[in-house]
């Protein structure tokens, strides 16, 4: 395609609103966010243990992490929307059996409906994304949507703890049937077709060479597995930071409020990555922000050393860890996208599965040595995963060099 002087990767794609595709990729995370600030609750309804909670999480992020694989691909063969039209179906079909859920064991398999419902939404979201700007343009444009997307999760933690409150953890899950099912009628009466180049030749076997090609791609590894780790601090983070808010004596509706502030840092973070990633460039800034994303675990220490048990000190690291990842999360995504030539839909869903596994891993490290009795032990994993992510982009600063 030619390129346009917009941005756009050609005049004859049509416009769509940033606003519309960041509140359907909103939507997607809204299954994480909303949930957290309740899990004490739902341990307590259902008398089960913290780690048994966990797989609330876990296994959300399992099915949202494996289906990516599968519909970017499948996206490249049969067009961006049904995928995301099914998606949505799932999402919300999800949130309605989670709602009415009589106990733990079909709460689980509900959440795993939602994941694979919202490995759709997000991966391809990030693929139209690639779609339609090339890569400057496109990092500046995942910058944007996700400073509009941030204001889903702000809400979501704050509304998720006051319904939890008022009217129970079910009204958490009966929100999600209902927004995934408002996005569903909007999608499939404004959202045209993005992807131009479908490849009427697919065979699986293609498939399973491109991603072989990919992970040869140092590029692409390089940005993939910086952008993963960096996003799988919040996965991991949100699973067992509740109950350290709660043993400090936090409601539910509390928690969602203090939560709230990784977010309003993660708007300021891609605000100044769209403003500034054309005169510094995807590399430098995101190398910049895995360094911040570092002092920002560790300082979640502060309260455990110097034995200052307020919900502030938290929730002013959870916001300045929100603020680096909007240095590095859009730019490393773009990045690894554009890096993979035509094999975007491929490459988005790798994207998407590893960020996913990655805070698959770290819960799973955090449950095993014992993090959620042990706050300062849960930190240790969360730091691991900032070193990973500095190591990462200074990699892949340095193969732009080469």
């Amino acid at each position: 395609m030619n390129q346009s002087s917009s941005g756009l990767k050609s005049d004859n794609i049509p416009t769509i609103s940033l606003w519309l595709l960041a509140s359907i990729m909103g939507t997607g995370f809204l299954g994480i966010t909303i949930i957290s600030p309740a899990l004490g609750t739902i341990t307590s309804y259902f008398e089960t243990s913290e780690e048994e909670a966990q797989l609330l999480l876990s296994g959300f992020f399992l099915s949202m992490a494996i289906a990516q694989l599968i519909y970017g691909p499948l996206s490249d063969l049969y067009g961006r929307r049904p995928f995301l039209l099914m998606g949505l179906v799932l999402f919300s079909l999800g949130g309605l059996l989670a709602g009415f859920s009589p106990s733990m064991e079909m709460l689980v398999s509900a959440r795993i409906i939602q994941g694979l419902g919202a490995a759709a939404i997000v991966s391809i979201v990030r693929v139209i994304i690639n779609d339609i700007y090339d890569r400057l343009e496109g990092a500046s444009a995942f910058a944007l949507m996700s400073m509009i997307m941030s204001t889903v999760p702000i809400i979501s933690f704050v509304f998720g703890g006051l319904i939890c409150d008022l009217i129970g953890w079910r009204g958490t899950m009966f929100l999600i049937f209902t927004s995934g099912l408002l996005l569903l009628t909007i999608v499939l009466l404004t959202l045209p077709e993005t992807n131009y180049k479908i490849n009427k030749n697919f065979h699986f076997i293609t498939v399973f060479n491109d991603y072989i090609i990919l992970i040869k791609n140092k590029k692409f590894i390089a940005f993939m597995v910086s952008s993963s780790s960096c996003a799988g601090i919040f996965f991991t983070m949100v699973g067992f930071i509740s109950f350290e808010y709660s043993r400090i004596g936090e409601t539910a509706s509390e928690i969602g409020f203090w939560f709230m502030l990784n977010p309003c840092g993660y708007i300021l973070g891609n605000y100044i990555t769209k403003r500034y990633v054309s005169r510094f460039g995807i590399e430098p800034m995101a190398q910049f922000g895995g360094c911040m994303c570092l002092v920002s675990v560790v300082s979640l220490l502060l309260p455990w050393v110097l034995d200052l048990n307020h919900p502030f000190i938290l929730s002013m690291s959870g916001m300045l860890l929100g603020f680096a990842s909007g240095f590095v999360i859009a730019n490393t995504t773009i990045g690894a996208m554009s890096s993979a030539g035509d094999s975007s839909g491929n490459a988005s869903g790798i994207v998407g599965a590893a960020q996913m596994g990655f805070g698959i891993l770290g819960g799973a490290i955090v449950v095993n040595i014992g993090g959620y009795d042990h706050f300062e032990r849960g930190v240790l994993v969360l730091i691991a995963l900032s070193s990973i992510s500095i190591v990462f982009s200074t990699i892949s600063r340095r193969l732009k060099k080469t």
